[in-house]
């Protein structure tokens, strides 16, 4: 039997019919540019944006916005962020915030990347002048610059650029990750990640109507 948690997250994605969050969003491709040493390799790489509405609330109304971004590596690097407050600076990163509009938000990766003993947050800044909190604010605006930065307890480690070139036509990819963190780093804290883990899952099986044959 699912546990608990996993089967909450079924349920609400089987009544949906769509993800238990993030119900309702608009993917793009673009092209991500990373500079400096860090979690992230550095280059140029193709990428996938989905922008989202994390509880789906009606068109026009707040949410917890939310940027989800796969690095099109070998294997990829998923990368999940949700509206702070502020620019995420300091204990920032650790908060949600729920967000009018998405111009000049800063959205955070929440959990963090972890290897020996250091721990990376990711924050992803949205362009000024957008007025909308919908998923598809950017359609009339491509292509759209967004800043991506890496940062420790003490500050900046790594930054990047994504650019927005399109909207994608492509099937939207299962953004996980827990399954595709940078190479030799892992998601933290692990029970977090666990919970995260479950969710998805719990999710999936809900859009599908079926359990899920993956071990968690």
């Amino acid at each position: 039997m699912p546990a608990p948690y996993r089967r909450a997250f079924e349920l609400l994605a089987r009544t949906r019919s769509a993800p238990a969050f993030h119900p309702d969003g608009a993917l793009y491709e673009g092209l991500a540019v990373v500079r400096g040493p860090g979690p992230l390799p550095e280059g140029d790489v193709a990428c996938l944006v989905r922008l989202s509405k994390g509880i789906g609330t009606p068109r026009g109304a707040p949410d917890l916005l939310g940027v989800a971004i796969r690095l099109l590596h070998d294997p990829p690097i998923d990368v999940l962020c949700t509206s702070a407050p502020g620019d995420g600076s300091g204990w920032r990163r650790f908060v949600l915030r729920p967000a009018r509009r998405w111009g000049g938000i800063t959205a955070t990766s929440l959990m963090q990347w972890s290897r020996a003993g250091r721990r990376m947050s990711v924050l992803v800044e949205m362009p000024r002048g957008l007025g909308s909190p919908e998923p598809d604010v950017l359609v009339d605006r491509l292509p759209t610059t967004l800043a991506l930065r890496v940062v420790d307890r003490d500050g900046h480690v790594q930054a990047g650029t994504i650019e927005v070139l399109r909207r994608s036509q492509l099937e939207r990819p299962a953004f996980d990750p827990v399954l595709y963190p940078p190479p030799s780093w892992r998601l933290a804290p692990r029970w977090l990640s666990a919970l995260r883990e479950r969710a998805y899952v719990g999710s999936r099986d809900g859009q599908r109507g079926r359990p899920s044959d993956r071990a968690v």
